[in-house]
């Protein structure tokens, strides 16, 4: 867990600190990018936990509310991982909050279903769309 908006990032982007200024591009550019980075870490961590080579990968299951492009970030964290472009990928957009539920019950429903497979699984958020500045007539925002 971190939170990317830095001071360089928001004097970079001055439009993510306005209450109602419009930045639907920026955010949508900054998920295209962040999103499978932040993937990458979670599944880097995993790996070495499992303590086997990425080779032995034969599905990768990614789910994701926050970003929504094709190709998608499973697209692109295959190859930040270096993953076997023939890889079976499975994307999953705007789940919500059960989305990481469903994704382990099919990563479940793959692993027993397909012998010898190695499947992982990735859920990643960034509630960059929530964020934004202060304004008076809404103090609790």
């Amino acid at each position: 867990r971190y939170l990317h908006h830095t001071e360089e990032f928001l004097k970079e982007n001055p439009n993510m600190c306005g209450y109602n200024t419009p930045s639907l591009n920026t955010r949508q550019d900054l998920l295209f990018n962040e999103i499978p980075n932040l993937g990458k870490e979670a599944a880097t961590k995993a790996i070495k936990q499992w303590g086997f080579e990425t080779s032995k990968i034969t599905h990768l299951i990614f789910c994701t509310t926050s970003n929504l492009h094709v190709p998608g970030p499973d697209y692109h964290l295959t190859n930040l991982l270096g993953l076997s472009p023939s890889i079976n990928r499975l994307m999953m957009y705007q789940q919500g909050c059960s989305g990481g539920g469903t994704a382990l019950r099919l990563a479940k429903d793959v692993a027993e279903n397909n012998k010898d497979s190695r499947v992982l699984v990735v859920c990643c958020e960034m509630t960059s769309s929530l964020f934004r500045g202060p304004h008076e007539g809404h103090v609790g925002s």
